[in-house]
């Protein structure tokens, strides 16, 4: 016959043992409410961005927030034996299979003049002399022997994306997460792209473009290094296609090896420290309509623009990369220059002013004068018109800075992922 004791202790482990069960029906009962709530939420901004045409963007990046928190907290909230780890350290089936997930850490973040998106070159070296900074996370010591490469590989993330690609807003089932299927990649439809300088009737692969909307949004950018700032943990470059506030996750310099062609070439002049330009581009194969040359004839400022970039410099309105302690009225005035011989306007645009077109054959503004076109440059404005030459939308044209606008407070304007959103 049991002892009394014994009795007790029995009691103590079914009572502990229920508690544990009651504790984890609960923690899943909370994890089902937050995810309906979740889906609620995904759902209304859905129905928003169907249903507003105007506000599409705005909804896109409120449901692009949503569906990020979402997946955090499912992933923090999946058992371990399904996020590919159980309790003794060993991995299931996920990484046997050699699919794996990599969680990266941000190691610093971009400071450019380009503000959003609109504005910011296609490629760096388009805009040569625009300027930025990496505003280091690591240690400084990272950076040590930097500064002896001319160029670097920036890897990071196209945190400005306005659109999300379609996917399911249920978290992955047993199933489907020892297949390797995670919620992003579960239901992706949008697999071809027309890029913005391609035949408006072309489509092609969307790993086939530079495009930034991609299966996993991560960027490698080419970049000139300047130099490198030590005690305020920066990493000064030019010519970068960035937007301001980007996350960097890493940085590598760029060898003579990342050259295509460069062993061959180097070979042929037996060994030859001196190259040619036109053998490495020989060594490249692009489309067509990648190497076309559509830079615009000229951009030219009025006298009242001119004065009001100098006015922007004065009262350091571009601060803290053109200022009066610097090139800051020449450097501005020749990064604007370079970016609007690129022609930033919307190519899919539906409207008159759109990439290519000429603002003199758009509608007239209310004073009679051509319709213009508006870009953010660090926190101002640039408003701007393009005259092409002719009528049937020739590249060569001449774009016209009108005005620069000082007034935009950034501070109070509404941010998604450190991005303004300026909705007419």
């Amino acid at each position: 016959m049991p002892s009394f004791p014994s009795s007790l202790a029995a009691a103590a482990v079914i009572t502990t043992a229920a508690t544990l069960i009651a504790m984890s029906i609960s923690d899943r009962n909370n994890q089902r409410r937050e995810n309906k709530k979740y889906e609620a939420r995904i759902a209304k901004l859905e129905e928003t961005k169907q249903a507003e045409r105007t506000g599409r963007i705005r909804a896109e990046l409120k449901l692009r927030t949503a569906l990020k928190n979402q997946q955090s907290y499912s992933l923090s909230s999946i058992p371990e034996e399904l996020n590919g780890s159980a309790a003794d350290g060993s991995t299931t089936d996920d990484t046997q299979n050699g699919e794996q997930n990599l969680q990266l850490e941000c190691i610093g973040r971009i400071v450019s003049p380009y503000t959003k998106r609109m504005g910011t070159p296609r490629q760096g070296a388009l805009v040569p002399s625009g300027r930025g900074y990496i505003q280091l996370r690591i240690p400084v010591e990272c950076v040590d022997g930097l500064d002896l490469y001319s160029h670097a590989w920036i890897l990071f993330t196209f945190h400005a994306n306005t659109d999300t690609p379609k996917t399911s807003t249920k978290s992955p089932t047993k199933k489907q997460q020892k297949n390797g299927n995670s919620t992003m990649m579960m239901n992706l439809t949008k697999t071809k792209i027309r890029p913005p300088r391609a035949p408006s009737n072309l489509k092609v692969g969307m790993l086939a473009t530079r495009s930034p909307h991609r299966p996993n949004n991560i960027g490698l950018s080419l970049v000139q290094i300047t130099s490198v700032d030590k005690k305020n943990k920066r990493l000064y470059i030019n010519a970068l296609d960035l937007v301001n506030g980007t996350p960097v996750y890493d940085v590598k310099p760029c060898v003579p090896w990342d050259i295509p062609g460069y062993y061959d070439i180097k070979k042929n002049m037996n060994g030859s420290d001196s190259s040619d330009r036109s053998d490495v581009l020989s060594s490249l194969k692009v489309p067509s309509w990648v190497s076309q040359d559509d830079t615009l004839k000229s951009v030219q400022f009025t006298s009242q623009a001119q004065e009001q970039l100098m006015k922007c410099i004065q009262y350091n309105k571009l601060k803290p990369l053109y200022t009066l302690d610097n090139d800051g009225v020449q450097g501005a005035t020749d990064t604007i220059c370079e970016i609007l011989a690129q022609d930033p306007r919307a190519s899919n645009s539906n409207g008159p002013n759109r990439r290519g077109s000429s603002s003199s054959l758009s509608p007239k503004k209310k004073n009679g004068s051509s319709s213009t076109y508006k870009m953010i440059f660090c926190s101002v404005e640039i408003e701007f018109r393009v005259d092409t030459k002719d009528k049937d939308g020739s590249s060569e044209g001449v774009v016209i800075v009108e005005n620069i606008n000082d007034d935009l407070d950034l501070d109070s304007i509404e941010k998604v992922d450190g991005i303004p959103i300026l909705l007419k």
